[in-house]
């Protein structure tokens, strides 16, 4: 299974977890499709970052919306965004630009048709915050794409 389908599917069980508002992993009925990710590494580091830092990794979202509430994200678009946030600041092991590029993808696939520009927007000031905090991670240059907000 590669890495994007691994991510992809990661993503639907981060959705899973804020529909039935659980966000530990270990105690979801997955699909039985979205089962066989449960013992790859990726999924796996990911998903231990939401279920331990759920409350930090919603405030990053929360702190780099502009001109938009938190609640009005859709869960989509949010599930998404926690996905390459939680990647962004708790997986040394994938490089911040690949987690704002995959996310985009998602976004387009998954959002509407202005969410992959929001989704954009978000990760891109994400990725600011994070480098100007110098955190452990290497600084990845995120993309320049300003797009409007929805």
């Amino acid at each position: 299974m590669d890495r994007e389908l691994i991510r992809e599917k990661t993503m639907q069980l981060i959705f899973q977890m804020d529909i039935n508002n659980e966000f530990d992993f270990s105690k979801l009925t997955p699909v039985e499709e979205n089962l066989k990710i449960m013992n790859k590494a990726q999924a796996v580091s990911t998903l231990e970052a939401v279920r331990d830092h759920i409350a930090e990794i919603d405030e990053m979202i929360r702190s780099n919306l502009d001109k938009w509430s938190f609640d009005r994200v859709a869960k989509a678009d949010l599930a998404i965004l926690r996905t390459a946030v939680a990647e962004m600041m708790f997986v040394d092991s994938i490089p911040r630009k690949v987690s704002i590029n995959e996310a985009v993808k998602l976004s387009r696939k998954y959002g509407d048709s202005k969410s992959y520009a929001f989704v954009n927007s978000v990760l891109s000031k994400v990725e600011k915050t994070l480098s100007a905090g110098s955190s452990d991670k290497v600084p990845e240059a995120a993309s320049n794409t300003e797009a409007e907000e929805k």
